[in-house]
């Protein structure tokens, strides 16, 4: 059970894993993060080799790690993908796809989703496949990543899989450059690298002769990889920002304190070129059409924060694009 829950813990956000280890508590003497260390160093995409053979020897291996907050910001110096919690329901978020008018444009909201529970997985899925089927017939389709921090893939896909090509969506690499492609054929996504398999219903297949897909520097992780079997179907442009580049493939360790480490194991190539890139490892993609203003709109407590709502002037510039794309 425990290493199937991992397979499913795939493609979690970075980032929010950080978020919550910052109120983490030093856990008891008996803390053990030496199965999170040798997994890393056996499996992991380390980016510097020579830094993390010092992080092995300055903690003996992880003998010497005596919390979460400290084991997490180890490993992220070895993969900034990579991190801690003290319990995985630490990062579990349930937010529904929604169908949204924002100045007389209709957007799809494709949020981020993490719960180890198949019942609610299906919810999100279900829910996206019959927004979609909503919104058609009609020309135009617009669906919001901006705000989507990423969680599994999965169930983004299978809600999604009505404008997905069948084949194989991305392909993950090892350390060793070893390569795990991942399919998908009539309602079944395979296993692959760090990631379970899904069979679903599949929808009826839909046809829309633009899709617009919203994407910024808060799109990310699962966002991303989404994303990357989304731009499958010819049809998809991503306009916006630049991703958060959490492009790569991640997989897990139990700890015995219940805690867990979530460890970067795969870099991923795309089955077609984004922005004339095929291979990711940790970039992010970068949209067909960049525009002048950040998606998000910033938040009226900081500079450097982001609200969730979509920013007036860069709705503006997506009505010229939703224009141009009818005329």
């Amino acid at each position: 059970m425990k290493r199937k829950l991992f397979r499913v813990i795939g493609t979690l956000l970075a980032c929010m894993g950080v978020m919550m280890l910052t109120t983490s508590q030093r856990l008891s003497p008996h803390f053990d993060a030496r199965p999170a260390i040798a997994a890393m160093t056996r499996r992991g995409i380390i980016n510097d080799r020579a830094s993390w053979q010092t992080i092995r020897a300055q903690t003996d291996d992880g003998r010497q790690i005596t919390s979460v907050t400290q084991l997490s910001r180890l490993l992220q110096r070895a993969n900034r993908h990579s991190f801690a919690v003290s319990n995985i329901k630490q990062v579990e978020h349930h937010q529904l796809p929604s169908l949204v008018t924002d100045h007389r444009l209709k957007l799809i909201n494709v949020p981020g989703f993490f719960s180890q529970r198949r019942a609610i997985q299906k919810q999100y899925w279900q829910r996206l496949q019959a927004l979609l089927k909503q919104a058609s017939p009609a020309s135009q389709l617009i669906l919001n990543f901006a705000n989507n921090t990423g969680g599994l893939a999965e169930p983004m896909i299978a809600g999604l899989a009505a404008i997905i090509p069948d084949g194989t969506l991305y392909t993950g690499l090892d350390n060793h450059g070893r390569a795990f492609p991942r399919t998908l054929h009539h309602g079944h996504l395979s296993d692959s690298l760090g990631q379970e398999s899904l069979t679903f219903q599949p929808p009826k297949r839909l046809y829309f002769k633009h899709i617009t897909v919203i994407v910024g520097e808060q799109t990310a992780s699962a966002a991303e990889i989404t994303l990357m079997a989304l731009k499958r179907n010819p049809h998809v442009t991503l306009v916006g920002h630049p991703t958060a580049g959490y492009t790569s493939l991640n997989s897990g360790v139990y700890l015995n304190t219940g805690a867990a480490a979530v460890l970067t194991i795969g870099t991923l190539k795309s089955t077609v070129k984004i922005h004339g890139q095929q291979l990711f490892n940790n970039q992010p993609l970068i949209p067909d059409v960049t525009t002048l203003y950040q998606p998000l709109a910033p938040a009226q407590t900081g500079h450097h924060r982001q609200s969730a709502h979509l920013d007036p002037d860069f709705i503006s510039e997506l009505q010229t694009i939703a224009r141009s794309n009818d005329s």
